[in-house]
């Protein structure tokens, strides 16, 4: 009996002596797992290697993502070539001076101005607005006694251009930054009347870090061949806004096509020819290659270049800008190397013009020209000398130019791949217009997307919805896009962190198989972060990930912190609105897709 009472008592102390090591195991087990994490938080993340394994360890199942990928089925009912991409509307452009009126004393004239000179919210960029309100208020006559009146409509040169070959609008004239686009404008099939050749005398140039410029000139004079050369040769990096839109951008595609097929020794203007030549391509590929971001507009440029001058170290500029850029806190210092065709913001009229309008432009040109109004403008001596050489680039038709633009978007890439992930906010907020806008935009943009590229599209509320898997774009990825699109509705808040990480797994994935592609995600959202993750909590990740991220704030959002998440790389946050949005994916598309 003795015996049975202490085998019990033994049992028991051994039963005791087991789970108090397995609770000693259990708390060190803990401890050791929390050491490898940072407050027991999210691990340290220092590297891509460090980010891949904290998305996929310890993010990812934090987030509940549901699959809801459109079927092939689905996505066979959708035709890609019915795609029709309404223009802009009208009243997206900001218009300044005078506004449109039927008083019969007066002669109304609208001129579309490219953006560098007509921006009355930039003391630098407004001077054709300060042109024509000081006009206007002279209350200048045509010879039959009406007044003048000139309003002029900030539209960006490829916008105007595009716009006005529509022929869905009739302004009164069109002052794009440079001549390419006249030519383009006659191209399509519009027949513009001269006005003035010359508005405002400006140019084109390279804004780099002094320092570079100071080694580039050991040399010899820094010019835009030994330059060019630095580039291609892989020692700089350098950003350029889309030239589709951008005159500073299609100056220097073209100089660049222009020099590399021999032009430069022969004077004769670029050919469709030229462009199917070896060398030509060979330059162009060797200087994308150190092209660290095409953007939307020239202002990013300016934002990026003042925020990191490591990672982009040079970009182009029209003259008056750098003339103010150099004015700013810590650019003093900064170098400007001109190169290509004068941006001499011809103004001309139309067909389709009064006789009293065509008066009343030419009016306007002489006033515009007068000394006192050239005296307002910022303009760069550098620039006043360059646009004087003779050894200029060669005016080419608007055929050439087309196809030049054509040559651009095939061979941007350089060979690479591009991945995007779509991570669009569909909360509650987004309900109606904001929602019917970006679909409409999306729908637009995937006609944008060059063909072996890799697309996938994620969708997040307080739910996360992966719709199309990340894949190459054919015919039938077009498709699933496009069913994908058709199908976002609104409901729910807003877990926009979820949404990123469950955008940036795949990305990460696919950057561990080709390590020379190039990763993009462009997250949409209109509001604050309600739900799920937090900034703070992946902001590490994101830096790491190796991929680049497009905020667009649709709406009232915290712009402080997507801010934050463009400064990781080399972005900045874009505002879209119902009004904009599809002009704006379009070009976020033209430039990365």
């Amino acid at each position: 009996m003795e015996i049975k009472t202490s085998s019990r008592s033994m049992n028991k102390l051994r039963d005791r002596f087991l789970n108090h090591l397995k609770i000693k195991w259990s708390l060190w087990f803990a401890i050791g797992l929390c050491l490898s994490l940072v407050a027991c938080g999210a691990p340290k993340v220092d590297s891509f290697d460090s980010a891949y394994k904290a998305v996929q360890d310890y993010f990812l199942p934090k987030v509940k993502i549901e699959q809801a990928l459109i079927s092939d089925v689905v996505a066979a009912r959708y035709t890609p070539n019915n795609i029709q991409e309404p223009l802009p509307k009208l009243e997206s452009f900001p218009l300044y001076g005078a506004q449109p009126s039927n008083d019969p004393k007066s002669v109304y004239v609208e001129i579309y101005s490219s953006a560098e000179k007509a921006n009355a919210l930039k003391q630098d960029e407004r001077w054709l607005v300060d042109v024509a309100e000081a006009f206007n208020a002279k209350n200048v006559t045509t010879s039959s006694g009406q007044i003048i009146r000139v309003g002029v409509r900030n539209v960006a040169s490829g916008l105007g251009e595009r716009l006005i070959a529509s022929k869905t609008v009739k302004p009164a004239a069109y002052t794009p930054s440079a001549e390419l686009w006249i030519e383009i404008l006659k191209s399509d099939g519009i027949t513009p009347k001269t006005i003035t050749n010359v508005l405002q005398p400006n140019g084109a140039g390279f804004v780099l870090r002094g320092d570079i410029y100071q080694e580039l000139s050991k040399g010899g004079a820094v010019t835009f061949d030994r330059l060019l050369d630095a580039i291609t040769t892989g020692k700089l990096s350098i950003g350029y806004p889309n030239p589709y839109s951008s005159s500073t951008a299609l100056n220097l595609l073209y100089t660049i096509l222009w020099q590399a097929a021999g032009h430069n020794r022969d004077k004769q203007p670029l050919t469709v020819q030229d462009l199917q030549v070896p060398q030509v391509s060979s330059v162009f590929d060797a200087f994308q290659k150190q092209v660290v971001t095409t953007s939307v507009t020239t202002l990013e440029l300016k934002e990026i270049f003042i925020r990191d001058q490591q990672k982009m170290q040079a970009f182009p500029l029209d003259g008056v800008a750098y003339a103010s850029l150099k004015k700013l806190p810590g650019f003093d210092q900064v170098a400007y190397v001109p190169f290509g065709m004068p941006h001499n913001a011809p103004l001309v009229g139309f067909e389709w013009n009064t006789a009293e309008q065509q008066e009343g432009l030419q009016k306007f040109a002489e006033f515009a020209k007068s000394e006192p109004m050239q005296k307002l403008a910022l303009s760069e001596p550098s620039i006043l000398e360059h646009i004087k050489r003779n050894d200029l680039p060669s005016l080419t038709s608007g055929e050439v130019l087309k196809n030049a633009l054509s040559f651009w978007k095939k061979r941007k890439d350089g060979g690479r791949t591009v991945y995007m992930m779509l991570v669009i906010d569909t909360s509650g907020s987004m309900n109606g217009a904001r929602i019917n806008a970006v679909k409409e935009g999306l729908r637009i943009a995937t006609k944008e997307i060059n063909a072996g590229n890799q697309v996938g599209l994620i969708t997040f509320s307080d739910r996360v919805k992966n719709v199309v898997n990340l894949a190459p774009f054919d015919t039938l990825q077009h498709q699933r896009l496009l069913a994908a699109i058709d199908s976002l509705s609104a409901d729910g808040s807003t877990a926009l962190y979820d949404g990123a990480i469950a955008g940036l797994a795949p990305l990460m994935e696919r950057h561990k198989a080709d390590t020379s592609g190039l990763f993009r995600l462009l997250l949409l959202t209109d509001g604050e972060v309600t739900t799920g993750l937090k900034f703070e909590d992946v902001k590490e990740a994101m830096k790491f990930s190796d991929v680049r991220i497009y905020p667009i704030a649709y709406g009232e959002v915290n712009q402080s912190e997507l801010s934050a998440i463009a400064a990781l790389r080399e972005s900045t946050v874009q505002v879209g609105t119902p009004q904009n949005v599809q002009n704006l994916l379009k070009e976020i598309f033209q430039t990365n897709l």
